[in-house]
């Protein structure tokens, strides 16, 4: 079994390279007021050392996370995981992840899940449900696919690509 790599922090790089954190991400940032060969050597170092930006902490700074929460009834329904992946490649080829909640098709976990991704981690959710849940106090665009018992996969593919859509037009 491979050893899994330890995740470099922007503060151990400053540690290692003797720069402030300050100076360390501007340099990993490109910022001009940082001389080339400061931005070069701390650049080398996080090479060195697999250092990888925390993609949450920057989306907090940016407010711009890349991440649409998706709220299905449950995974282990062959619908719903056909939903879920047409959509995850749609994301993906959009730039975006993926950040997974069951509702379990209950209402008040669907309101519970709408709540989990209220604290700035996604930039949006869809949500896939039999009944349309009220929303209160969001911060960010959702939107709802109703499930009909008859729904066929292509119905399905269908509000799949617009709900998507729609929702980076409501991101952007």
């Amino acid at each position: 079994m491979k050893d899994l790599v330890s995740i470099m922090t922007l503060k151990q790089l400053s540690r290692i390279s003797g720069f402030s954190v300050s100076t360390v991400s501007k340099a990993l940032n490109n910022k001009l007021d940082i001389s080339s060969d400061t931005r070069k050597l701390i650049k080398d170092i996080a090479k060195a050392n697999n250092y990888r930006p925390n993609t949450y902490a920057v989306g907090l700074r940016k407010k711009k996370t890349q991440a649409v929460a998706v709220i299905i009834p449950q995974v282990n329904n062959s619908l719903y995981s056909w939903f879920l992946f047409n959509l995850e490649k749609l994301a993906y080829s959009n730039g975006y992840k993926i950040v997974l909640f069951q509702s379990l098709e209950s209402p008040s976990k669907e309101k519970e899940c709408i709540e989990n991704s209220n604290d700035g981690s996604v930039d949006g959710v869809i949500l896939l449900s039999k009944t349309e849940p009220l929303i209160e106090n969001y911060n960010h665009p959702i939107e709802f696919i109703k499930i009909t018992e008859n729904q066929s996969q292509e119905q399905l593919e269908k509000y799949c690509i617009n709900s998507f859509n729609a929702l980076l037009k409501n991101i952007a």
